[in-house]
């Protein structure tokens, strides 16, 4: 039985005071605005299943400890015991012995699992109460300690990890940091069924400098005065030297020498490769960053194609989300309360049809409280305007996404909508039917308080252009001719980018004003 993570709790971690995430079993896209805190629970799940004590002090309990955690301390009463706690678990299905399984959790059930525990050490408590009195800003960081157990209370580190997981961060590509730790990390995953072969290798290695050191450098070592004693050698150093000096290679080039984009793809598709056999969790930072449009979609395809592994990707692709199924999103909003929204409700049938269509902004749509639809090119040049000019604000003043569907279905983008809860308002022609194309049509959202389909009542008004005419007719003749309204149907953006370029007023069609007034309530 493949392991894989059942569920994820925060608490007082970073910007989450308290927060669960339960992931699906193969794909997770985690998708949000910028500091929703997605990279936060990729490093989270890295950081657990690290075991590593080191990699916490480095990183600093201050800057992992949530903040507001911190001030509601400072602001209230200041004792030992109201210290906050860090807690990240991972609440794990697979087959594992009984150290895994017990009640050391959140939950209080019985189950397997791992957790990491920052808490004031109560070794120190006279000393923090001292330092706490004497100092009124004062926070104990430095009293804080750290433990990797799994739920049956039993310690664990690198060198017993009960997870076995790859991050590849592609922020991060150009650190040789990040790229020594892919390497060493990749090199374990390799060599972990053989410990001898590590040994092997390390002992061949450190041969091969002693020979470096008898047979290269004793010409110049042996016109150094022997009285003296002195010789050039090669440092002596720590057992992981020799992981550090390791590279991958592709087509006999190390990938350090590679580009950034190449870079992420070769990294994700040799850690995907070993996820076959000996990866439980890739980690995947934002892969669309310095890939082209053709090696985006190479990668994804790779990541889709994978049989085994439990996968975690951040992006704010559309691509993304949409080649590797809506089902998978969770969406991770401001607004979203202690949890992510998940899509896995979403019908087959609209996922599927998301995997086929192009994606046309369902990221933004989806991340968006409140957004506008618009069906058309000319729409869209001429809807900021349009919103400016009736709220005088800019639509992301007011957290509003405009997104033109350019002719794809509305209703489907309205499902992924319900899923959410998120405000939508669509623009649509009634296209000389208002019954069948704008009410009928939409009979399903009738009730929805949270979705409005605003359309041109008359149906001799068909069209965006037709409406827009209308109301400013005298304004369209002057500056498209005689024949204006038959020139906007057949130039309709090169009309919207006239009428934006010009400086009179421009009426804003009854319908969509209403639309832009309902979406800010």
């Amino acid at each position: 039985m493949p392991t894989t993570i059942a569920k994820i709790c925060l608490k007082n971690y970073k910007r989450f005071r308290d927060y669960t995430i339960i992931p699906n079993q193969r794909f997770n896209v985690l998708a949000g605005d910028n500091e929703t805190g997605k990279s936060s629970v990729l490093e989270a799940i890295d950081l657990v299943a690290s075991g590593s004590i080191r990699r916490i002090e480095s990183i600093g309990i201050d800057r992992l400890l949530n903040m507001e955690a911190v001030r509601e301390f400072g602001n209230g009463v200041r004792t030992f015991d109201n210290l906050p706690k860090l807690v990240v678990e991972l609440y794990l299905n697979g087959d594992f012995d009984f150290t895994m399984n017990g009640r050391n959790n959140t939950d209080g059930t019985a189950c397997d699992g791992i957790r990491l525990i920052c808490e004031a050490n109560p070794d120190y408590r006279t000393e923090i109460l001292d330092s706490l009195n004497q100092q009124a800003d004062y926070f104990p960081y430095d009293y804080y300690s750290i433990r990797f157990s799994t739920f049956a209370d039993e310690g664990y580190s690198g060198y017993k990890k009960k997870l076995r997981t790859i991050m590849i961060d592609s922020t991060n590509m150009n650190s040789e940091y990040a790229t020594n730790d892919f390497i060493r990390r990749m090199y374990f995953q390799y060599t972990e069924d053989d410990i001898k072969e590590r040994a092997v290798h390390r002992s061949k290695y450190r041969q091969l400098k002693d020979s470096f050191r008898a047979d290269s450098l004793s010409a110049l070592n042996g016109r150094i005065s022997a009285e003296k004693k002195y010789a050039f050698g090669l440092k002596i150093t720590a057992p992981a030297e020799f992981e550090n000096t390791l590279m991958i290679y592709d087509n006999e080039i190390g990938i350090d020498s590679k580009g950034t984009g190449q870079q992420v793809f070769i990294k994700t598709d040799f850690a995907l490769e070993r996820s076959w056999t000996n990866v439980d969790v890739v980690l995947i930072e934002e892969p669309e960053n310095h890939l082209s449009l053709i090696n985006l979609r190479k990668l994804v395809q790779r990541v889709a194609e994978t049989k085994s592994g439990q996968i975690f990707v951040t992006t704010h692709s559309s691509l993304i989300s949409t080649r590797l199924e809506l089902q998978n999103l969770l969406i991770m909003h401001e607004q979203a309360g202690d949890s992510p929204i998940s899509l896995s409700s979403l019908e087959t049938e609209t996922a599927q049809y998301f995997l086929k269509a192009p994606p046309a902004g369902i990221i933004e749509f989806a991340i968006a409280n409140r957004a506008i639809l618009v069906e058309g090119p000319s729409e869209y040049m001429l809807f900021e305007h349009f919103y400016e000019t009736v709220t005088e604000h800019k639509p992301e003043d007011d957290s509003v996404q405009i997104i033109n569907i350019r002719g794809l279905s509305f209703k489907r983008y309205l499902e992924v909508a319900k899923c959410l809860n998120s405000r939508v308002a669509v623009i649509t022609d009634n296209d000389s039917d208002k019954q069948k194309n704008c009410i009928d049509k939409y009979e399903a959202f009738a009730n929805d308080d949270n979705i409005k389909i605003c359309y041109e009542p008359d149906d001799d008004k068909r069209t965006f252009e037709v409406v827009l005419y209308g109301d400013n007719g005298s304004l369209c003749d002057r500056l498209f001719g005689d024949d204006a309204l038959n020139y906007m149907l057949k130039n309709k953006t090169e009309a919207a980018y006239i009428l934006l370029s010009q400086s009179e007023t421009i009426c804003v069609p009854k319908y969509i004003r209403e639309a832009i007034e309902w979406i800010r309530k």
